[in-house]
């Protein structure tokens, strides 16, 4: 099976040292969505992903998707404006519970999105998706009836507020068993998507998505790379954490910044 890279972006913007755990400020991911452009990367709309995957269509060499997750109101205020300036597709993963309220990252309440910024996003082109379990993973053990119920509830929630399809189901980290899968599949998901490393071959019940959560560029090139792309979810992975390569290629990147003067 086949693989594009989907990045993975969560609240983009300017908050406190402790909501930015997982965040990137709006600069440099102004920037990396003009090294995109103007480096011939195709952004493709995340359903070419899995119908990639799955072998039903052809894709172009650099071909990219992007995700935002959390239904953040930045997502609304600095993301989509600098997607469509460069006539970028994305999908926003959202929670409805938190819609038109607030959530808390690091201690810090940030505001989300209400439905009619929900409503311009997918206007825009844009697709929408559910942020299931409240935001959390199921890397570990997990409660499946209580996901099952909270997914139902908010499948008609979204159907009562939205008037589009939900096409795809994403998870902080981790990758739903069998009775999982199965279930949101009759619900009309055709794919689950989550954050690598998954220690597994991909699959629809499984695609992981490649954090972006740093503003070093060179850190985002090797994300972005084919080679990040093949080790991405091999169980390799948990050596090169293990051993703090990881931790080497930034301190290479910081070192070449130095030199750079930037």
């Amino acid at each position: 099976m086949k693989e594009i890279p989907i990045l993975l972006y969560h609240n983009i913007g300017h908050y406190p040292a402790d909501a930015m755990v997982d965040g990137l400020q709006s600069e440099p991911f102004k920037r990396q969505m003009n090294f995109l452009s103007e480096n011939g990367y195709n952004v493709v709309p995340l359903r070419r992903a899995p119908d990639y995957l799955a072998g039903r269509i052809k894709l172009p060499t650099k071909s990219i998707a992007i995700t935002v997750d959390g239904g953040y109101r930045d997502a609304y205020a600095n993301v989509l404006p600098v997607l469509k300036s460069h006539n970028f597709h994305a999908t926003f993963f959202i929670i409805p519970e938190y819609i038109g309220g607030e959530r808390t990252i690091g201690g810090i309440s940030v505001p989300c999105l209400n439905w009619d910024e929900v409503h311009e996003i997918a206007e825009s082109g844009m697709g929408i998706g559910l942020l299931a379990y409240e935001g959390r993973g199921i890397k570990d053990q997990y409660d499946e009836q209580s996901i099952k119920e909270r997914v139902f509830s908010y499948l008609k929630i979204i159907k009562k507020e939205f008037s589009g399809d939900i096409e795809f189901c994403a998870f902080r980290n981790g990758v739903p068993k069998k009775s999982l899968w199965e279930f949101l599949w009759i619900q009309g998901v055709k794919a689950v998507f989550t954050q690598c490393p998954t220690n597994r071959r991909p699959s629809l019940a499984g695609i992981g998505r490649i954090q972006i959560d740093d503003d070093d560029h060179n850190i985002f090139l090797t994300k972005i790379s084919n080679i990040y792309l093949f080790f991405k979810d091999k169980r390799s992975w948990k050596y090169i954490r293990k051993y703090k390569v990881d931790r080497v290629a930034h301190r290479i990147s910081e070192t070449l910044n130095a030199i750079r003067g930037n």
